[in-house]
């Protein structure tokens, strides 16, 4: 659901390969809320596969693939520190994501100048890695505080 309302937003400027990343943001609260980096995993590879087949066909699927797993792999890497905030570990996971994009587009393409727009792209990839992140974390606190006045453990 995520990868359709960002679908439905326009991004400026429209270039290729910068999205917001809203479908990370179920990845990441997989992680964070639920601890569970199989579950993150399997969302990832979902989320990968029906945007692909929504949106994108087999070269979004490529690309999508590559972002998701680079950025799934910084992101557990990362939150295993112990160091970060959700906000950290999506920042790490967004610049992650974009440039693994950038070496499959320089790949498929072959087009190694399409690696000039990596600066470029890591820093929407970090801006809205930290964006996302923001996101859960204010989440979480919400949902810890109603699980608390609920009494569910």
């Amino acid at each position: 659901m995520l990868g359709y309302v960002e679908y439905l937003i326009p991004v400026v400027p429209p270039i290729a390969g910068i999205k917001l990343g809203l479908g990370n943001i179920a990845v990441l609260a997989a992680m964070v809320l639920l601890d569970s980096d199989s579950l993150a995993a399997g969302i990832m590879l979902t989320k990968v596969t029906m945007t692909a087949l929504l949106f994108s066909g087999f070269g979004g699927f490529a690309y999508s693939l590559a972002g998701g797993v680079a950025s799934l792999a910084v992101m557990m890497a990362v939150r295993r520190c112990g160091y970060f905030s959700a906000a950290g570990v999506s920042c790490a996971g967004g610049a992650a994501h974009m440039a693994a994009q950038a070496a499959v587009a320089a790949g498929l393409t072959s087009t190694p100048e399409v690696l000039y727009l990596l600066p470029l792209l890591t820093a929407v990839g970090t801006a809205t890695g930290i964006l996302n992140g923001i996101i859960v974390n204010l989440s979480a606190r919400r949902l810890k505080k109603y699980i608390a006045s609920q009494g569910i453990r």
